[in-house]
């Protein structure tokens, strides 16, 4: 199999830079190319047209929540020390997280998946669900999972 693009679904948490710079380095190794996403699932019964009044006037929710999303994604990238020449694109979703990961996967074409994950156990686990492990029951490309204490 060869690798020409791998999707890295990051949440600016320090494990996801950790994972950013695992998959950057593998990237690096096999001449690939890394897309970061995230995906956030704010408020979703609330429409994006939603008007929230700010200092600067009525914005609509899903512009403010785009527009700190991207700042947010901006300085998650510039914290993260990557290979040189390593080309790294990213971009915002919304949505439950599996469902836009995984159309996320097929429109960028992409080889592989690299995620973290937060090693819940337990009740939290059987609550929340993971993520990452729906990733691996359901992608149609490999997921490489890289836990916590990575």
């Amino acid at each position: 199999m060869q690798l020409r693009r791998l999707l890295v679904p990051v949440d600016y948490s320090e494990h996801a830079e950790r994972v950013l710079a695992h998959a950057a380095e593998l990237a690096a190794a096999v001449g690939a190319e890394v897309h970061a996403l995230h995906v956030w699932e704010c408020m979703p019964n609330a429409p994006a047209s939603l008007l929230v009044q700010t200092p600067e006037g009525p914005r609509k929710l899903g512009d403010l929540v785009r527009e700190t999303a991207e700042r947010d994604m901006i300085e998650f990238l510039a914290k993260v020390t990557l290979p040189e020449g390593v080309r790294v694109t990213h971009a915002l979703a919304s949505g439950e997280p599996t469902k836009a990961l995984l159309e996320a996967a097929a429109r960028a074409d992409v080889d592989l998946i690299v995620m973290g994950t937060h090693g819940r156990t337990g009740l939290k686990h059987a609550v929340l669900g993971s993520v990452a492990e729906k990733l691996v029951r359901l992608s149609p490309k490999p997921v490489l999972v890289v836990p916590l204490r990575a």
